[in-house]
C-alpha cells in the first residue's frame, strides 16, 4: 500500500539518504542524465527544506515518490517576467517532483499532484513549476493538472560520465487558483 504525507523540515532529516538516493537517481541517469554530485543533491534538498516542505510518497516504510514545494523566491534562475507576474507571497514553486523508476507509470505523479493540492495554503493564487520540455510524461502530467506554459529558460548542463556541455530547454509552467 502506498501511502502519502507531508513532510516538514524535521520529518525530512529521517529520509533524508533515500531522498538524497531518489533525487541522483532521477538526475543522473537516462536520457536527462547530468553531473551532480551526492555533496551538490545534499546541499540543494536542504536548501529546499529551509522554507518549503514535500509531499513524500512511501510503500512499506520505503521513500519511492516526493513533490518539493518552496516560495518562488528559492528558483534564482527564474525569469524577471515571471517574477514580477506570480513572484508575490502568495505563489508556491513545485521545485521538485520525482518518482522512483520501478514506480513509474503508476500515476504517483497524478496522487503527488492531488495530495499536493491539498495542502495548499489557502491564500495561494498561483503555482508554478519549471520541466524539461522533452520530458514529455512529466509534461502531460502538468497540462492535464492545469498547468500553462509562461515562460521558459535554457540550462547548460554536463553528462555526468564524460563532462561533455549540453543544453536542456525547461518551460516553466503556471496554474492559478
Amino acid at each position: 500500500m502506498i501511502s502519502l504525507n507531508k513532510i516538514d523540515k524535521e520529518k525530512y532529516l529521517d529520509v533524508k539518504p533515500e531522498l538524497e538516493r531518489l533525487y541522483l537517481a532521477a538526475f543522473t541517469e537516462g536520457i536527462s542524465a547530468q553531473h551532480i554530485t551526492a555533496q551538490e543533491a545534499e546541499t540543494y534538498l536542504e536548501k529546499l527544506f529551509l522554507e518549503g516542505y514535500g509531499i513524500f510518497g512511501f510503500s512499506d516504510d520505503k521513500l519511492i515518490a516526493a513533490l518539493i514545494s518552496t516560495p518562488l523566491s528559492f528558483d534564482d534562475e527564474c525569469p524577471e517576467h515571471i517574477k514580477s507576474m506570480y513572484g508575490n507571497s502568495n505563489s508556491e514553486y513545485i521545485a521538485e517532483v520525482l518518482v522512483d523508476r520501478d514506480y513509474r507509470g503508476m500515476g504517483l505523479g497524478k496522487k503527488l499532484m492531488q495530495a499536493y493540492k491539498t495542502h495548499l495554503d489557502k491564500n495561494t493564487k498561483h503555482v508554478l513549476l519549471r520541466v524539461w520540455d522533452q520530458n514529455k510524461a512529466a509534461v502531460a502530467l502538468y497540462e492535464k493538472a492545469g498547468f500553462k506554459v509562461c515562460g521558459s529558460i535554457v540550462q547548460e548542463k554536463f553528462r555526468p560520465d564524460s563532462n561533455e556541455r549540453f543544453m536542456m530547454h525547461k518551460n516553466y509552467m503556471a496554474k492559478t487558483y
